[in-house]
């Protein structure tokens, strides 16, 4: 009775390991689901570091102002010089015009001398004149001399000239300073008016406000490229962190869990045992009432078979075991046919 009890133990705490594992990879997989769940993060909820990413935005965009403000600069420079160079023109313009009015003037008083003089514009004081004038003040289309007029102006050099003559070389000679000076403003003009177009075609050539506006432009994508690399890794960092502390909570309340299924299958299999046992108490009762009672017919049996052995006037005192079993077996043997008997007289009856 002992060992099938033992076995009954045995069996019921391999039953109770058996379901304990099973309550422990369903509870891991119900962990893993909830923690499956629990790993989806939105942006709005995680605790960036604003201050971080606020500092990075803020840098961009000091530094796509930058680009901006330099370009803004070098272009207002850019108008600044041609405003400048297009002043110095307009100033280089009235210093032409003055004296080209000036160089008018001269030989408008030369032709009021000629006039007053009465020297023939055909004459040969006139000729001479002309002649002198392209010898010291030569313009810029004059001409080289012929060889008849270089023999003239030999002749020229050593005789004296008119008062015609010297009067008009005079004026020739303030004219010349009127004819340098308007040359002068000539090539200024030429020269400004030069630089602003090329710095207005260089402009043309290097966009540089357009550059500027899509440096800045890159300035911004990168720099939130970089705060969206910042928010990913701030949201990573957040995702490991709760996850951990997630699975640490999983898991002790998954022990707590385990502990608690633990006494209750602790429970369940005491009970088990305990109604095995009651059962086999039951059981034991009732295989020993079964024997009592057997053993009680047998002494009743025995006690009528001594009985009818000393009404038959045997000696039951000495009988031993092997006479006492044969006289039982004949008196059996006899109440079979007694009973045989009977049961043809209820035949008979019937």
């Amino acid at each position: 009775m002992l060992v099938k009890l033992r076995d009954n133990e045995t069996q019921g705490i391999q039953i109770g390991t058996q379901t304990q594992e099973k309550t422990q990879e369903s509870r891991r997989q119900k962990a893993a689901g909830k923690q499956q769940k629990r790993t989806t993060v939105f942006a709005g909820d995680l605790p960036l570091n604003k201050d971080s990413i606020t500092l990075r935005r803020q840098q961009a965009q000091k530094m796509a102002m930058q680009f901006v403000q330099d370009a803004w600069n070098s272009d207002r420079k850019a108008d600044q010089s041609i405003e400048e160079y297009q002043a110095r023109a307009e100033e280089q313009k009235r210093e032409l015009q003055l004296n080209e009015d000036k160089i008018n003037e001269c030989r408008s008083r030369k032709e009021n001398l000629r006039t007053g003089y009465g020297v023939e514009a055909d004459s040969q004081e006139q000729k001479d004149l002309e002649l002198l004038e392209r010898k010291y003040y030569p313009g810029e289309y004059s001409q080289g001399f012929t060889e008849e007029e270089q023999q003239r102006l030999e002749e020229l050099e050593t005789k004296p000239r008119t008062e015609y003559q010297q009067r008009c070389l005079e004026i020739d000679g303030e004219e010349q300073v009127f004819q340098n000076r308007a040359e002068n403003a000539r090539t200024a003009i030429k020269a400004y008016n030069d630089a602003v177009s090329s710095m207005k075609l260089e402009r043309l050539k290097f966009h540089k406000m357009t550059d500027a506006q899509n440096n800045a432009d890159k300035v911004m994508e990168q720099a939130g490229k970089e705060i969206q690399n910042m928010i990913v890794g701030e949201a990573k960092d957040h995702v490991d962190e709760t996850y951990e502390e997630q699975r640490e909570a999983a898991e002790k309340e998954a022990e707590e869990k385990e502990a608690q299924e633990e006494k209750i299958e602790l429970r369940k299999e005491q009970k088990e045992l305990m109604e095995a046992r009651i059962e086999e108490a039951q059981q034991e009762n009732e295989d020993a009432g079964a024997a009592g009672r057997e053993r009680e017919r047998d002494a009743r049996e025995e006690a009528a078979l001594l009985k009818d052995m000393a009404d038959a006037g045997l000696n039951v005192a000495g009988a031993d075991g092997a006479a006492k079993a044969e006289v039982k077996d004949i008196l059996n043997k006899l109440k079979l046919i007694e009973a045989d008997i009977k049961g043809i007289k209820v035949d008979e009856e019937i």
